[in-house]
């Protein structure tokens, strides 16, 4: 996937994104930057219809997070962990409201004071012990939740990692190459490897449910605690306003307009970020030296930041600033009315003067669960995110399933008889036209050439003739702009792909070698027989690559490249290898784009030796 990507949040409405499009799109200008917001079509002509669209998005994805619900509900594994979380969600979203009437029996305690001048003890001691015992049991739930979370998480990535697997396997070349498919694939993907999207979808919806349910818990405990108590709903009232207001003020800055786009069209600033990965590359090092360009990049630089001063910065930076400079009516609003309920009091401790500790009592009460409730939410979203991302991310994560290949499957299967292939077969070109999906030049132009069974061609040419492209247009990696395509007489549309290309056998300029063991490299060549030992040894024999293998001390199990690295602390400087490997200081060599310490000394022919067992195998490999 491309690197410097950035995961945000975005539209899954089909459709066409067009910034110069004055009427549906917002701009803003932000430093360097142009931010193009859209708005929806069907809400365009509401005034305010921004704060709608979350809601409307949220709605959209409800189907994908219920087919992510049946899924997860699916994972056996899963069913123990998850209703002991629910349950544990469920009780601790409670504790705040029991805690809450505990406390409001104080007001009990308070009103017998000044009646009967007595302290209720055993009352007293009740409500500690009762308190003690909120703080226990939400301390367990906690303690419930955290040890649940792990197993969940694994079973729940597991799943989704087989589903991303499938998704990514089953896409041909065009496809896989596009930019937008690159993009569709990454925001499918948690930008934190130890979690899931659907996971934390789930942890914040639940998160948000547990939130509600503590909101109207501790209301209902309000109400009926404050029902008999002079101006206790009133007061009541305006603490919780400002805790909506508050919450209000702080959606603002998460639930924004699904789809945006931002981009700079100031030369300095795309000139100074290209100074900074000139000297921070290492592919540039070398000439930086022996250039000496070193003063005059760093003069040039110093030049360009001071003309752009503060608005030449990081788009997110620049953005998190503007929304900070914005300021809103509930902004103003929210310092009054968190006074209000003091002003209250004050007045009424004027007119009643004998209820002063009542009401004091009653105040404090409000005050704190007021606080509390805020400090929750808050928190809440600071840590989760908008529950309209989380939903959006889901659809994503389902539709990368659907993403629709370029080249056709045929129907028709391939060869009729199998034995046929050992005269091999006759290709055919007529009039083919074909250009990269990303050019506009031609590298085949109006091609017909034929060859016959068993003969023998090569294809010679300059760089960039076309050479290779032949090889994968026969083999359907690609489909021709125009012209025909035969195979055996029959053009190649029709034939099924799987068979198709398990009758040839390609190897290109730059093969590669995949991440895994030498074994299963040559036996991918003939996934039929991909298991088979013997084969596998015959064929890297066959093909001059059997002797050095079984030099190699992990044999035909030799990873040239282990994709899973070790992990160790820092180690004494006399330490070069450990668990029979090269000391490998990965994240070093990552930085410095180094070639891995663990990875297997062999030679360039060797590489290729072994490229021509997966490229060949099915034909060097008798069938027995």
């Amino acid at each position: 996937m491309p690197r410097g990507t950035r995961k945000r949040k975005g539209s899954t409405r089909k459709g066409k994104f067009d910034p110069s499009d004055a009427k549906n799109v917002k701009h803003t200008s932000i430093g360097v930057w142009d931010l193009y917001e859209e708005i929806q079509p069907e809400l365009s002509h509401i005034p305010g219809s921004s704060r709608l669209e979350p809601y409307i998005e949220i709605l959209q994805n409800l189907p994908f997070v219920w087919r992510m619900l049946k899924d997860i509900g699916s994972i056996r594994a899963c069913w123990f962990h998850l209703v002991v979380y629910l349950i544990s969600e469920g009780i601790a979203s409670l504790v705040p409201a029991v805690t809450l009437w505990y406390s409001a029996q104080l007001l009990n305690i308070v009103q017998l004071a000044i009646d009967e001048r007595t302290v209720n003890r055993q009352l007293l001691f009740e409500i500690a012990a009762g308190r003690l015992a909120c703080l226990f049991v939400a301390r367990l739930m906690k303690y419930s939740k955290k040890r649940c979370v792990t197993p969940l998480n694994l079973h729940i990535r597991r799943f989704y990692a087989l589903h991303s697997f499938r998704a990514m396997a089953r896409l041909d070349v065009p496809a896989f190459d596009d930019d937008a498919v690159q993009r569709q694939l990454e925001q499918s993907v948690a930008p934190n490897s130890h979690t899931t999207i659907a996971w934390d979808t789930v942890r914040t919806s639940l998160a948000g449910v547990a939130m509600l349910i503590q909101l109207i818990s501790q209301l209902s405990v309000l109400v009926s605690v404050l029902r008999g108590q002079r101006d206790g709903p009133l007061l009541a009232v305006l603490s919780f306003a400002q805790t909506i207001f508050t919450r209000s003020t702080f959606s603002q800055n998460f639930l924004t307009t699904a789809v945006w786009a931002a981009t700079t069209k100031d030369a300095r600033y795309v000139r100074m970020e290209g100074m900074k990965r000139t000297v921070s590359d290492t592919a540039h090092r070398k000439e930086i030296v022996a250039g000496g360009l070193q003063q005059y990049l760093l003069e040039q630089f110093k030049l360009t930041s001071g003309v752009l001063g503060d608005r030449g910065g990081n788009f997110m930076e620049l953005l998190r600033m503007h929304k900070v400079d914005q300021v809103s009516l509930f902004s103003f609003l929210e310092d009054p009315l968190r006074e209000l309920p003091q002003i209250v009091f004050t007045l009424r401790a004027v007119q009643y003067p004998a209820s002063i500790p009542i009401s004091l009592a009653s105040l404090n009460l409000i005050t704190q669960t007021s606080t509390s409730f805020t400090h929750t939410l808050v928190s809440l979203y600071n840590e989760t995110g908008s529950l309209t991302q989380k939903f959006a991310d889901i659809r994503r994560l389902y539709a990368v399933e659907n993403i629709p290949n370029r080249v056709l499957d045929g129907t028709e299967s391939f060869p009729e008889d199998g034995r046929s292939l050992e005269l091999g077969i006759s290709i055919e070109f007529r009039n083919v036209y074909f250009r990269y999906p990303t050019s506009e030049v031609y590298v085949l132009k109006d091609v017909s050439f034929r060859i016959e069974k068993g003969q023998l061609c090569v294809i010679v040419g300059a760089n960039g003739s076309g050479k290779s492209t032949v090889l994968k247009l026969i083999a359907r990696l690609y489909e021709p702009e125009s012209g025909e395509i035969l195979i055996d007489g029959k053009d190649i549309k029709r034939l099924k792909l799987d068979d198709l290309r398990r009758a040839i056998s390609v190897l290109f300029q730059d093969y590669s070698l995949f991440p895994l063991s030498l074994k299963e490299n040559i036996g991918l060549g003939d996934p039929d027989n991909a298991d088979d030992e013997a084969k596998i040894q015959q064929a890297a024999y066959l093909g001059g690559a059997g002797d050095f293998i079984e030099r190699l001390p992990e044999g035909y199990d030799t990873y040239l490249e282990r994709p899973v690295k070790d992990y160790y602390s820092a180690l004494p400087e006399g330490t070069t290898t450990l668990f029979g490997r090269p000391v490998d200081y990965g994240r070093i060599r990552s930085v410095g784009k180094m070639d891995s310490a663990s990875s297997k000394s062999i030679s360039g022919g060797q590489m290729q030796r072994i490229a021509l067992q997966v490229g060949f195998s099915p034909l060097m490999i008798p069938n027995y």
